[in-house]
C-alpha cells in the first residue's frame, strides 16, 4: 500500500494562508466589541433596510405606463398586457370588415412598481384607449368618373360589388343569355389608408351605389303651375316631385315664385349590354261573329269559347340599365295553335256598325271610354321588330281601371304573355281586352257596365313594369284603340 505523500512546499503555503487570516482578525475583528454603539447601529440599519425592501416588495408589483404619441394615457400590468389590450382594440376595429386594424401612433412604455391597488384605479379603459389610439384600414377605393364612391376592404370586394351591380341589370338566367356588358364610366380601384368608419361592407357599397346620385335643384313655379306641370317641366312624376318637398302634399296651392325643391336621381353606373332572350307570348285567339235567325235582335250567345294560343320567341337585343332600347325577333316557334271564338248574334245585326259603339270624340255613352287615364307608354303598331296589338297605358300597380264599354266577360284569368287578363264582349262584334294585371275584380259570365272597376293595374305576364295592356277587337282583329276612345 502506497502511502499519502505531503510536500513540504504545500505545508509552507498552506501555513502561510493561515498565518495571514489570523494576522487580519487580529487587527481587526478581535479589535471590534460586538456591544459598542457602532456595532448596534449598523446591524439595525441594515436589518431595517433589508425589512423595508421586504415589506416594499411584497406591498408593491412591477407595472407600466402606456404611452401613447408621448402622451401617459394608463397604466398596465406589464408591456405584453399593454401590448395584448391594443391589439385587442385593432381586432374590434376592424372585425366588422373582416380585416385587423392598424395604427401609425407611437407606442412606449415606462415599467415602474405601484401599490396593488393603485394599479386597478390608473388602468385605462377600452373607451379611453379608442379615443386616443387613431386606426386605419389597408383598403381600396372605387371611383366612377373621377370621383370616390365607396371604400372596400379588398380589391375583390371591388370586383365582387361591380358584377353584382352588373347582374341586378342584366339579369342573367336561362332564358336570358347575356351576351355582353360593359360600363360607359371609366371606373379606377387603388389601395389607400381609410379610417374603419369610412370602409363600407359589399351590402353598405351595394345600397351605395344602386341609390345613385342625388342631385338637388331649385325651380321658380310660374302663373297657374301645377305639381303634374313642375313633373312634366323637369321630366319627373307628381310623386318624386313632392317627395322632395315632404312638407306638401297635391294638394297644397302653389304661389307664383315659390321655390320648389327638385330632387333628383342619377345612377353612378350605366351598364350597356346585349344578350338574347326567350319568352313565352300569347297569340290572341280571333273573334268570328255568324248570325242566328233564332236569336232575339240584339243578343248574342258564344257558341265555341276561344282560346289564346302561345309561341316562343327569341329577341336579339340592346338595353341601358336593365331598358331595352332595341330589339329584333330572331326564332318564332308555334307551341300552342290559338282556338277562334264563335259568337252567334241576332239577325237585325248582320251588319257591324261602328257609330255609337266607337266613335272617336262622341259623348255617347255607348262609346268606348278611357279604362285608366294615364300616359301611353307604347302604342298600337309596329315595335321592335313585331306587331303591338293594343295600348300601353302607364299606371301604378293597384291602381283601378274600369271597363271601357259595357258587356259580358267572356275570359277573366291567367293569359300567358298577357298575364291576369280580362277579356269582355262589347256587342255588334266588339271585344275589349285588359291584360298584365295584378288582380281581377270580375268573372266569366258577369254583365259588367261602361265605367265598373273590373280590375287593378300589374306588370303580370310578359309586361317590362306596371302599365294596363288594352285592346279593342273589330269582328276578330285588332284595331287601334286611340281610333275610338272618348
Amino acid at each position: 500500500m502506497k502511502k499519502l505523500e505531503v510536500k513540504k512546499s504545500d505545508n509552507v503555503q498552506t501555513n502561510d494562508v493561515l498565518s495571514g487570516f489570523e494576522l487580519w482578525r487580529s487587527r481587526h475583528l478581535l479589535k471590534i466589541s460586538w456591544k459598542s454603539p457602532k456595532c448596534i447601529v449598523g446591524t439595525m440599519t441594515f436589518l431595517l433596510v433589508i425589512g423595508g425592501a421586504i415589506v416594499y416588495f411584497s406591498g408593491t408589483v412591477s407595472a407600466a405606463y402606456l404611452v401613447v404619441n408621448g402622451q401617459k394615457i394608463g397604466m398596465v400590468a406589464s408591456v405584453d398586457k399593454g401590448q395584448q389590450i391594443v391589439d385587442d382594440i385593432l381586432t374590434k376595429r376592424g372585425q366588422s370588415l373582416g380585416k385587423v386594424a392598424k395604427t401609425h401612433d407611437r407606442l412606449e412604455y415606462e415599467a415602474v412598481r405601484v401599490k396593488k391597488v393603485e394599479l386597478i384605479g390608473l388602468m385605462p379603459s377600452d373607451k379611453e384607449l379608442q379615443n386616443v389610439l387613431n386606426a386605419y384600414i389597408d383598403g381600396y377605393t372605387l371611383e366612377i368618373a373621377g370621383t370616390q364612391v365607396a371604400i372596400l376592404p379588398t380589391q375583390g370586394d371591388v370586383d365582387t360589388l361591380l358584377k353584382t351591380y352588373q347582374d341586378s341589370y342584366t339579369k342573367p338566367n336561362d332564358t336570358n343569355k347575356v351576351i355582353s356588358a360593359e360600363f360607359s364610366e371609366s371606373i379606377a380601384s387603388k389601395p389607400i389608408e381609410a379610417q374603419p368608419e369610412q370602409v363600407k361592407t359589399l351590402d353598405q357599397a351595394m345600397k351605395e351605389l344602386t341609390g345613385g346620385k342625388i342631385t338637388t335643384t331649385e325651380y321658380t313655379a310660374q302663373e297657374n303651375d301645377s305639381w303634374w306641370l313642375i313633373a312634366r317641366r323637369n321630366n319627373m312624376k307628381t310623386t318624386e316631385v313632392l317627395a322632395g318637398n315632404p312638407e306638401m302634399t297635391e294638394d297644397s296651392k302653389i304661389q307664383a315664385g315659390q321655390k320648389i325643391k327638385i330632387v333628383s336621381v342619377t345612377p353612378y353606373l350605366t351598364v350597356m349590354s346585349k344578350g338574347t332572350i326567350t319568352s313565352t307570348e300569347t297569340i290572341p285567339y280571333d273573334i268570328v261573329t255568324t248570325t242566328d235567325t233564332e236569336l232575339a235582335s240584339g243578343n248574342t250567345v258564344i257558341k265555341e269559347l276561344g282560346s289564346d294560343g302561345s309561341k316562343f320567341v327569341t329577341y336579339s337585343y340592346e338595353q341601358k340599365n336593365g331598358q331595352t332600347i332595341s330589339t329584333q325577333v330572331v326564332e318564332e316557334k308555334v307551341s300552342t295553335q290559338p282556338v277562334t271564338q264563335v259568337v252567334s248574334k241576332g239577325p237585325e245585326l248582320t251588319a257591324v256598325s261602328m257609330t255609337g259603339i266607337a266613335s272617336r270624340g262622341s259623348n255617347s255613352s255607348t262609346g268606348i271610354a278611357w279604362p285608366l287615364r294615364g300616359p301611353i307608354n307604347s302604342p298600337y303598331g309596329s315595335r321592335w321588330g313585331s306587331f303591338h296589338t293594343g295600348l300601353d297605358i302607364g299606371g301604378s300597380i293597384g291602381t283601378t281601371y274600369s271597363a271601357a264599354a259595357s258587356g259580358t266577360v267572356v275570359a277573366a284569368g291567367w293569359g300567358g304573355g298577357y298575364g291576369n287578363m280580362i277579356l269582355i264582349d262589347n256587342g255588334h262584334g266588339v271585344s275589349t281586352r285588359y291584360a298584365h294585371s295584378s288582380k281581377l275584380l270580375v268573372s266569366v259570365g258577369q254583365q259588367v257596365k261602361q265605367g265598373q272597376s273590373i280590375g287593378l293595374v300589374g306588370s303580370t305576364g310578359n309586361s317590362t313594369g306596371p302599365h294596363l295592356h288594352f285592346e279593342v277587337i273589330i269582328n276578330g282583329s285588332t284595331v287601334d284603340p286611340a281610333s275610338y276612345l272618348r
